[in-house]
């Protein structure tokens, strides 16, 4: 490895490095209490195996999703999410993304809601479920992903055709997720 990679600061501290920044933009005083932005994240992409089917299945994709907690209360969603069918015409990229939020059962794992179209058209909501389990190549990262499902459909509007669904789960054979948590100190105004 040369010099110039080996001083790169690891992936999960650049991911985060946009919300630290504003650490430091605020100015430091002694005595002015500190409060925390609470930032949560899933980011990666790379190629999962699907399972089901005779045929083997393949889907590449890209998703950030990031949750920041704002220390006036206030939750700050930011997220996008692409998704491709190899070796079809099948395309789901997100529109709008409303929630990011750790799994309630898993360390490692991220549920990330809202609405996405299919091959640029309608208006679905859905559910993924993103689990960082392993190295990158470890093919232990896992996606499962929910597309006007009952599942996506839990506290979200229906979609633009209600007999449309979707489902795909596998791991990643190529890729890596990264779950992002940090509590960024920030000095109150």
């Amino acid at each position: 490895m040369n010099d110039q990679c080996s001083s790169l600061l690891p992936r999960r501290q650049m991911l985060a490095a946009g919300a630290g920044a504003l650490a430091l933009f605020a100015p430091k005083a002694q005595g002015v209490a500190t409060r925390i932005i609470l930032q949560r994240g899933m980011s990666g992409g790379g190629l999962a195996q699907l399972e089901g089917g005779e045929e083997p299945r393949l889907a590449n994709f890209g998703l950030f999703a990031s949750s920041l907690l704002l220390p006036d209360g206030t939750t700050l969603v930011l997220g996008g999410i692409q998704w491709i069918e190899a070796g079809t015409d099948f395309q789901l990229q997100s529109s709008l993304v409303t929630q990011c939020i750790p799994l309630a059962d898993r360390a490692d794992g991220a549920d990330i809601r809202g609405r996405m179209q299919v091959n640029s058209e309608g208006d679905y909501p859905f559910v993924i479920r993103a689990f960082d389990a392993g190295r990158p190549g470890s093919a232990l990262d896992r996606i499962e992903i929910e597309v006007n499902t009952p599942a996506a459909r839990d506290g979200a509007d229906p979609g633009s055709d209600e007999t449309f669904t979707y489902e795909a789960a596998g791991n990643l054979v190529a890729g890596d997720f990264q779950w992002i948590i940090n509590d960024i100190p920030m000095v109150a105004p």
